[in-house]
């Protein structure tokens, strides 16, 4: 049936044979969608200033390499970080607020026994023989500014009293929580990119620190806290009381210190844990006495769980008074306490409670904390409270000696300690390049409550290059959770107590890769390309330069759809003036 033009009345509507991209309808918004690189609350956590994102995000999709090269950026040692790390990185991560915070430390601990068993090795530039820099100190912080100066092409020479380098790492942390193999593997690394050790010197005795001023461009000093903090209390004369360190030393140089069968350790730290865990490997019946309660232990509540499988007792707010016994220990006269007020260190102050009892024991190890040996500074630079006092880049009142490590006001922790490390070969090289001050430093490098930098952010060589940096965290609030699904994460596999052996099991590789899936990747644009899908004016577009997408603000309305609907908050509206 055909209508005629009286029975279909068409309304009139006007005709342009102009494009309709000339009605720019941008001129409408009073804001605009912004491209912005945060930074994920993992990477603004993490001391050592590890591009965690990007590994998590390489590893993801099988490229194991890649990914211990990005790590190589800022840590020299992934495979032991894996390992002591106390992962705080893993506290802030979002994820947490969704099922479970995905495991960092195991799949750094993977991307480490990766590099170790591939044999992956650092290309680094020849040295420049004219600017040579002394480090004093071969534990973590050291190694770390070693590791970095070189690489920035410097002649490094480093200086230790130690028969081998490590540090801490050697000489303080047991076997089953660090395998001597993978510590041999990782400073292995060091000596191929011809960096200098001079092990068995102390400096200051051996060769003074006025030489080494004269024999070199900058001094990095970081001979670490190996001074046991001791007890004041009565008896502690008798045989039979260790300090931790000392105590730990002895057992990672493999000697067997004579215990007795019943072993009380003073203390609440990591230092403590160890020392129980060794004991009782050695076949001790161990409790740990520590005068606050277990919510105020500085120890990683990790270790503290560990501990108690096996077996070891925790004595909480009890305080000596006096060590028992005549020529040997026999036991402890304590002092029940209760929890006060706040006090400067953040937790409840203990008080003592006036009630007094006994308990028995043959040996007691003191691990209260430990110390700087001032007399072992260079006389040239100045510290307080037993902290040598350093700007924020390391610097000191000498303006050639730089410090780091935990000689230095941060928390004494191998991560810190590398952090450190690295921020100072920053400095040094700027030191050396002749560029004065640190605000710009500041502003450039910097983030977080430790000064993280991260070198790969600098460089490009993340996987996700920052084209428009902020140093604002990624919160959960500012992601999209509907486009991630709910799933458990990895579980860690214990290894009951077998003597010295490594307690935990490594990850297989199946388990790693789909634990980095698991990962937000918060803040970092993937290009998952919902802003293009989702933009109801199609003014979203490929970024011509290569990486990411722009908005063609001749036509964004400014509604916002975009920024709503990216998953992992790397977009925000900005209101316009």
């Amino acid at each position: 049936m055909r209508y005629t033009e009286k029975q279909v009345k068409v309304p009139l509507c006007a005709v342009s044979t102009t494009s309709s991209l000339e009605n720019k309808t941008g001129i409408w918004r009073f804001a605009q969608p912004i491209f912005i690189d945060r930074v994920s609350p993992c990477n603004m956590q993490c001391p050592a200033g590890e591009d965690i994102t990007g590994y998590m995000y390489l590893v993801s999709k099988g490229r194991y390499e890649e990914a211990w090269r990005l790590i190589m950026e800022e840590n020299p040692f992934p495979a032991i970080m894996g390992r002591v790390c106390f992962h705080i990185c893993e506290e802030r991560c979002n994820r947490a607020e969704h099922d479970e915070a995905v495991s960092i430390h195991m799949v750094e601990r993977f991307i480490g026994d990766y590099g170790l068993s591939h044999s992956l090795k650092i290309a680094v530039p020849k040295p420049e023989k004219d600017k040579r820099v002394a480090i004093v100190g071969a534990g973590p912080a050291g190694l770390s500014a070693a590791y970095h100066l070189r690489k920035m092409g410097y002649n490094v020479t480093l200086f230790d009293y130690n028969p081998e380098p490590g540090g801490i790492m050697r000489y303080g942390i047991p076997a089953y929580r660090l395998p001597k193999e993978i510590l041999d593997g990782e400073i292995g690394r060091l000596y191929d990119i011809e960096i200098e050790f001079k092990m068995g010197v102390r400096v200051g005795e051996d060769i003074s620190w006025e030489a080494l001023d004269k024999q070199f461009k900058a001094v990095f000093i970081a001979i670490g806290a190996w001074e046991d903090i001791g007890l004041r209390i009565k008896g502690l004369d008798r045989k039979g009381i260790f300090n931790a360190l000392e105590f730990l030393k002895e057992v990672n140089l493999g000697k067997k210190p004579k215990i007795g069968k019943v072993v009380a350790v003073i203390g609440g730290g990591n230092s403590a844990i160890d020392c129980a865990r060794v004991s009782r490997r050695l076949g001790s019946e161990v409790t740990i006495i520590y005068r606050r309660g277990e919510a105020e232990m500085p120890a990683h509540p990790e270790e503290i769980e560990m501990a108690r499988e096996e077996g070891i007792r925790f004595l909480l707010l009890a305080s000596p008074i006096e060590v028992r016994g005549g020529e040997m220990v026999s036991g402890l006269n304590l002092e029940e306490m209760t929890l006060g007020e706040v006090d400067q260190s953040g937790r409840r102050r203990p008080m003592p409670t006036g009630k007094a009892f006994d308990i028995d024991c043959d040996t007691m190890i003191i691990a209260i904390g430990e110390a700087t040996r001032l007399d072992d500074l260079p006389p040239s630079i100045s510290h307080r409270g037993g902290v040598v006092e350093a700007d924020q880049i390391g610097q000191t009142i000498h303006p050639r000696f730089f410090a780091g490590g935990d000689i230095i006001d941060i928390p004494h922790t191998v991560t810190h300690a590398i952090g450190s490390g690295k921020r100072s070969a920053v400095a040094i090289d700027r030191f050396l390049g002749g560029i004065k001050g640190e605000e710009d430093y500041l502003d450039q490098f910097r983030w977080g409550d430790s000064g993280n930098i991260s070198l790969a952010w600098l460089k490009g060589t993340s996987p996700f290059p920052r084209k428009n940096p902020a140093l604002e965290t990624t919160d959960y609030r500012d992601m999209n959770p509907f486009y991630f699904d709910h799933r458990a994460g990895m579980k860690i596999r214990r290894i009951h107590l077998k003597g010295f052996q490594e307690v935990i099991e490594s990850p297989s590789q199946e388990e790693v890769v789909s634990e980095t899936m698991r990962c937000f990747n918060c803040g970092a644009c993937t290009e998952c390309g919902n802003c293009y899908i989702f933009c109801p004016e199609n003014c979203i577009r490929r970024d011509p330069g290569g990486y990411g997408y722009i908005a063609d603000m001749d036509y964004c309305k400014g509604c916002g759809v975009c920024v709503h609907e990216c998953p992992r908050g790397a977009m925000s509206m900005k209101f316009m003036e």
